[in-house]
Order: C-alpha cells, then sequence, then structure tokens
C-alpha cells in the first residue's frame, strides 16, 4: 500500500454511491464513513463519489469530507475531473469552475420536454423539480438547504411513482422507446439519458488513462451497471439492498 501522495498514481480506485452507502439511508450521516475515507487519502488511492445526487449537492459533501477527486452526478449523467494539472481539455469535455466537465446524458430541459410528450397523469408521480423547498424536505429528510440543491437537477428528473406496478412498468417502456432511461435509487424513480452509472464509470477511466482496477460499493438498482464492472463490488445494507440483490 502506497502511502507517500508523491508517488505514482495508485492502480486502485474506489467508487461509492451516496445515499444508503457512504451516507446513512435515514440520517445523511457521513461520519462513520470518515476513517475509511482517511485511510485511502493516506494510501493515494482516489474516492470517486457516483452519485443520484445533482452536482452542488456533490461538491458539498466533497468539500464536508475534504475528497478532491473526481466525481459522477445524477446516475451518470456527468462527469467532474479537477482541472488542476490538467492544461488541455481531455477529449469531449468543457470547462465547469474547477472541474472538466464530460456530459454523458440529456440536459434537464430535454428531459422535461419528454415528460411533457408522454403527458403522464398528474396524480401518477411528484416530479422532485417541481416540488417546493418544503415539499422536498418532507420527501426526503434532507435539510433546506440541501433541499434547494436537490431541487435544482441538470441532467435528470426524480419521480415518487404513486401508481401501481403495471403503470410504472408501462412508463418506463415508454421513456426507453424514446431514447431515454428509467432508474431505480433507494427513495425516486429517475429519469435520464441513455446513461447509467456504470458507463460513466468507463468513460472515467478513459479519461484518467492507465489501467486502473475498481473496488466498488453501493445499495440501490442504480447502483447495479456500475457494480456489475468492479473488479470488487460491494453491497451496502440498507432498506434498498434486498432489491439490488434481485
Amino acid at each position: 500500500v502506497m502511502t507517500d501522495n508523491t508517488q505514482a498514481p495508485s492502480r486502485w480506485l474506489v467508487i461509492s454511491d451516496l445515499d444508503g452507502t457512504l451516507l446513512d439511508h435515514h440520517s445523511y450521516d457521513l461520519g462513520a464513513a470518515r476513517p475509511a475515507i482517511k485511510r485511502l487519502q493516506q494510501a493515494n488511492i482516489p474516492v470517486v463519489l457516483n452519485t443520484s445526487k445533482t452536482y452542488h449537492e456533490t461538491l458539498s459533501i466533497r468539500k464536508e469530507l475534504a475528497i478532491d477527486d473526481a466525481f459522477i452526478v445524477e446516475n451518470g449523467s456527468a462527469i467532474y475531473l479537477p482541472a488542476s494539472g490538467l492544461t488541455v481539455a481531455p477529449d469531449g469535455c468543457e470547462r465547469r469552475d474547477g472541474f472538466w466537465e464530460f456530459i454523458c446524458g440529456r440536459r434537464q430541459q430535454e428531459i422535461a420536454s419528454l415528460l411533457q410528450a408522454l403527458d403522464i397523469d398528474d396524480t401518477a408521480c411528484t416530479r422532485l423539480s417541481q416540488c417546493s423547498v418544503d415539499e422536498a424536505v418532507a420527501l426526503t429528510g434532507l435539510n433546506r438547504q440541501q433541499a434547494v440543491q436537490a431541487i435544482a437537477r441538470e441532467f435528470s428528473e426524480p419521480l415518487l411513482w404513486h401508481g401501481d406496478a403495471a403503470s410504472r412498468s408501462a412508463f418506463c417502456d415508454r421513456v426507453a422507446d424514446s431514447g431515454y432511461s428509467t432508474l431505480q435509487g433507494g427513495r425516486f424513480l429517475h429519469v435520464i439519458g441513455d446513461c447509467d452509472k456504470g458507463r460513466a464509470v468507463g468513460h472515467l477511466q478513459r479519461l484518467l488513462g492507465g489501467n486502473r482496477r475498481c473496488l466498488v460499493l453501493g445499495d440501490s438498482p442504480n447502483d447495479a451497471a456500475m457494480l456489475e464492472i468492479a473488479d470488487i463490488a460491494v453491497i451496502v445494507r440498507s432498506p434498498s439492498s434486498d432489491q439490488l440483490r434481485k
């Protein structure tokens, strides 16, 4: 195990979901993860957050954990590489703040247009992006600042589905027929572009260069794609784990 950060980059990446994996499913507490993250940083092993959360939500968590590595947001929809040390844009990337942004999915307006075209019954689901802050707090258990960041989607639409399993399945089929995807997270059904967490990890590997092995952690069905391509896959026990095991 390397402990000198001046050595060559690690051949390993640790890639983790957030809600229900690195963060407690109910309280969103991250305290239990801190010792492991510190040990990985001492060993010069990057910790890549791969989450359904938004860009600004993930930035806040990275800051709290003092993680400076690449990250992936909104279920594989966009990848962010720290721009420090990369003076030339990696292929397909654009500059955003202090990062290179690589978009794998679809923009929010495209997803909103799709949902409008599908003409979903208003009683069938609740769209997170259309919730008030108070409504988002009640649905998610986040605090108000976190809820504001969660509502501000850029590449996905989380839905709280109210209909039965048959109507949900029919909706997912219609989304797929339109060239988009649905993924089930711990709380929400996410509508995204033709992407997922696993394909985003593949793009990240290409952008980073080199042949790196991956230890991947997740708890929900939307983590399945990245767990399937892992060298070591870890299912973290949470209320969503049984869905994932199926």
